[in-house]
């Protein structure tokens, strides 16, 4: 089981984050890509793969939050794809092994009385762009030995994101990441489908949550962390400590360490 950080805002280029990740003993950075200089058309495989030699540590992606690959829109939804299949190679040129990617809710109408979710109206459209999506990335992914892993947040009440997600995991190099922060703060929505699919689940965002706040320092919450590191165990997941600061990076990965605690990096 391998600990990773995500790249931080607070750290100027990918070299700060590789000497913080380096200084903590994790073993990878998630490449957040939401982040301009964290496109696949700014990122040099050669360059990426030199670090990764020299720093002994390994990369993984996180895809753009707003990437949409049920899109209405033929153009659009094409647009995203290429976004994936851009980052599919750049990763299998630097053997990273996994993507992790969101799904989007779409937008929905306000009416007086009630919200219409425009995917939940005309959900068949949506599903039928879903499947589209879901095997062409299938296809981009095979032979590549890279995963895409979709990430829980807080949305699998709603039965088309259910659905949507279920085509993927039909797919064979797709895979799912347990946020355990997001889960916690919306009410547990996504457990019971991740425990249903727990088989499937190949990637880990750790961070602990109060109520509704999230991406708090590791054993400074309510979340339940021992399971949640069985679990990880048990599937061999890639685990990325996503607190959002360096202080709180710093502090987290002290007290996974902390043998009293029963955890280590190793």
């Amino acid at each position: 089981m391998n600990f990773g950080m995500p790249t931080l805002i607070e750290l100027e280029g990918l070299e700060a984050n590789i000497s913080l990740c380096n200084e903590l003993g994790l073993d990878f950075i998630e490449i957040n890509m939401n982040l301009p200089a964290f496109q696949a058309e700014c990122l040099d495989a050669e360059v990426l793969n030199e670090l990764k030699t020299k720093h002994k540590m390994y990369f993984t992606f996180h895809l753009p939050e707003d990437l949409d690959v049920g899109h209405f829109n033929k153009r659009i939804r094409e647009a995203n794809l290429k976004v994936v299949e851009d980052t599919i190679q750049l990763a299998s040129r630097i053997d990273a092994p996994l993507i992790n990617m969101h799904m989007n809710n779409g937008i929905y109408f306000t009416l007086p009385n009630r919200k219409v979710e425009l995917y939940e109206k005309f959900e068949e459209e949506y599903l039928r762009n879903i499947l589209a999506s879901s095997n062409h990335i299938n296809q981009m992914l095979k032979g590549t030995g890279v995963k895409l892993a979709i990430e829980n947040t807080g949305i699998y009440h709603k039965p088309f994101i259910r659905k949507a997600v279920e085509m993927f995991l039909e797919e064979t190099d797709c895979y799912l990441t347990w946020d355990i922060g997001h889960d916690y703060s919306s009410g547990k929505k996504d457990e019971a489908f991740m425990l249903i699919h727990k088989e499937r689940m190949k990637h880990m965002h750790l961070h602990d949550a109060i109520g509704e706040r999230n991406h708090l320092k590791l054993f400074t919450g309510e979340i339940d962390l021992p399971y949640f590191f069985d679990l990880a165990k048990e599937n061999n997941c890639s685990c990325v400590v996503e607190t959002k600061t360096i202080e709180a990076l710093k502090n987290s990965t002290i007290r996974l360490l902390d043998r009293d605690k029963g955890f280590s990096l190793t």
